[in-house]
């Protein structure tokens, strides 16, 4: 029998692939190599011993990623989360494996920014802010309004909305932690250039990028991120994304203005041998990059499976051990999104009572990855009512299975009309029919 490659998957919890999905992903074409840094273990005492249930598992201690590769004699190195990715770049290119890219920090936010301009590809200005002062003429330089966020952020956490000098004085009294943050210009909103009540003014593009091409298997629409200004620790917006939609409704001309910014974009950075997720905003002036990040995108590799598309998932592994992913042998099928909301209280327990299998009798439901139970605290929870899948045979059904889905998800979470959270206005057009309340609320701008 042949012996399969081995390729080391570096793992942290809440990353874009779980275990059981690398598992699956990996069959016939590798044998997944389970690596938990003891910091993780320590944390999440279980996750090393589910783990072991499914695959081959080594703990690095002290002496380091690149030390426990080189003993384990692995064919390849990848991680699905963003905490992770510098350390398996300087591994793989210490042992000799695919690596990602060909110049350094392809990941670092500030740096993606300062390559793009000089390429021409962005009018975006961007500094570095590594204290209170440093924001201050960061903030001359840049302009308002402005974007303060990490250069190497993790799901939308720590970012702020600078819109006013009292929105960088409230920075200045309130944040405490400055290292390793940028001030960029905060791009023009657009708005999506198809008709639909659901879709916001950005895209994601997943590409598979070997060593001397950038393929792009999939663009994902996206329902409109929740932005609730000044409500997060250390001086931050609360941001949630809500939502992805598969296949994109771009037209033809818009589709391709985006694949070829994000194509310029992967070369610039020198990437190869790495799926990537790059977010891409619609701006009246054209689409302009937000980040670039080196993994798949969360919550996208499920959606494509139910309408026949690429599998990013397997797709990582195999750039991992250099091998030019296969595509699907069938044509895509169907329409598909996540909807993932956030709960309007982002302070208190959860007090209502919904199960998975009331969320599983909506129309189009294909799915129920997680919802929110009595008692649990926002934190517990993610800070969303609920994570669900739905599938349509046309773009227009899947419209209304969305709109039921938000309808009913404020009602079950006891949202009152009229006081409904961002996420919900946005979502906006007419109701499907039976919703008692009219639509005043429009399409926010």
């Amino acid at each position: 029998m042949k012996t399969l490659p081995r390729v080391g998957i570096v793992h942290l919890p809440y990353g874009a692939a779980n275990l059981p999905d690398v598992c699956r992903a990996a069959v016939d074409l590798c044998q997944p190599v389970f690596l938990f840094h003891q910091a993780t273990v320590s944390a999440h005492p279980d996750i090393a011993a589910t783990a072991r249930l499914l695959a081959e598992v080594h703990i690095v201690h002290k002496a380091g990623l690149s030390e426990t590769v080189g003993a384990l004699a692995l064919d390849g190195i990848t991680t699905f989360h963003d905490d992770a990715l510098d350390a398996v770049d300087a591994t793989a290119a210490e042992h000799g494996l695919p690596g990602p890219a060909d110049q350094t920090q392809p990941w670092d936010k500030l740096v993606q920014r300062n390559r793009l301009a000089a390429a021409g590809l962005t009018r975006v200005r961007a500094l570095k802010v590594d204290s209170p002062a440093q924001l201050q003429l960061a903030a001359q330089h840049v302009g308002l309004p402005a974007v303060l966020k990490p250069r190497r952020g993790v799901g939308g956490g720590h970012i702020a909305m600078i819109n006013s000098p009292d929105d960088i004085n409230h920075q200045l009294r309130h944040r405490e932690k400055w290292q390793g943050l940028m001030l960029e210009t905060r791009l023009s909103n657009g708005a999506h250039p198809a008709s639909s009540p659901v879709l916001a003014d950005f895209v994601s593009v997943e590409t598979v990028n070997t060593a001397d091409s950038n393929r792009h298997v999939a663009i994902f629409d996206k329902t409109p991120v929740e932005i609730i200004h000044r409500a997060a620790q250390d001086g931050a917006d609360a941001i949630h994304v809500t939502g992805d939609i598969t296949p994109s409704r771009l037209p033809a001309q818009e589709r391709e203005a985006v694949a070829r910014l994000v194509s310029s974009a992967l070369r610039v950075l020198g990437v190869r041998w790495r799926m990537t997720h790059t977010e891409v905003k619609l701006t009246p002036n054209g689409p302009e990059i937000i980040e670039i990040n080196g993994r798949v995108g969360g919550h996208l590799n499920r959606l494509l499976k139910l309408t026949n598309g690429h599998d990013l998932v397997r797709s990582a592994l195999s750039l991992a051990i250099a091998r030019v992913p296969s595509s699907p042998t069938s044509p895509a099928r169907g329409w598909a999104a996540g909807l993932f909301p956030p709960l309007a209280d982002r302070h208190s327990e959860v007090k209502t009572h919904v199960s998975a299998a009331q969320l599983r009798r909506l129309p189009g439901v294909a799915g129920v990855d997680a919802v929110a139970l009595y008692g649990q605290t926002p934190e517990e929870c993610g800070y969303r009512m609920a994570n669900i899948t739905l599938r349509a045979g046309t773009a227009s059904e899947l419209d209304r299975h969305l709109l039921t889905a938000r309808r009913h998800l404020d009602e079950v979470f006891g949202i009152e009309p009229g006081t409904a959270r961002a996420w919900y206005r946005e979502l906006g057009g007419p109701l499907p029919p039976g919703d008692a309340s009219s639509n005043t609320l429009g399409r926010a701008r």
